[in-house]
């Protein structure tokens, strides 16, 4: 099961921000971290409350997990633009870098890999400041939309 490895990076990394801010261990929590790493890539707060209903896990207590993960870096919130849908989740567990292009019109996101820019944000320092991680959004015109914007000029 690929998810199970992903449930495992992730619940060790939640145990050591646990451990490191004095919090109790719950099985509830976990469980929602469970089902959150068997959601598709990018999933929604709604998405993980249906996944969690099957195990009776309430509402507020998926909410609180969320923003837990969040904190304990496990999750990345992809925040939707201009109103165009819910805010989206993805479990991150072991990622130090996050390189998005996204289009500003439909607001299609794609994940990729750049070295050249991964490079250059972790050989830059800052003073007084040490980077744990960094997410970078491009934003521009994704093939789709600008097809159709031709297509709408020459019609």
């Amino acid at each position: 099961m690929k998810w199970q490895k992903t449930y495992n990076a992730a619940l060790a990394k939640l145990n050591g921000y646990i451990y490191a801010h004095s919090l109790r261990r719950s099985p509830v929590r976990e469980k929602v971290l469970e089902q959150a790493c068997k959601l598709p890539l990018r999933f929604t707060a709604e998405e993980l409350e249906l996944a969690c209903a099957e195990e009776w896990i309430s509402v507020a207590t998926v909410y609180n997990a969320l923003e837990l993960f969040l904190k304990a870096q496990i999750l990345h919130a992809i925040d939707r633009q201009r109103g165009r849908g819910a805010t989206q989740y993805e479990v991150v567990p072991g990622k130090l870098s996050h390189i998005q292009i996204r289009c500003a019109k439909c607001g299609r996101i794609k994940e990729i890999s750049d070295k050249v820019i991964d490079n250059a944000i972790q050989m830059h320092k800052h003073a007084n400041f040490e980077m744990q991680r960094y997410s970078l959004v491009i934003y521009g015109e994704c093939k789709h939309c600008k097809k159709t914007r031709q297509q709408n000029k020459e019609g």
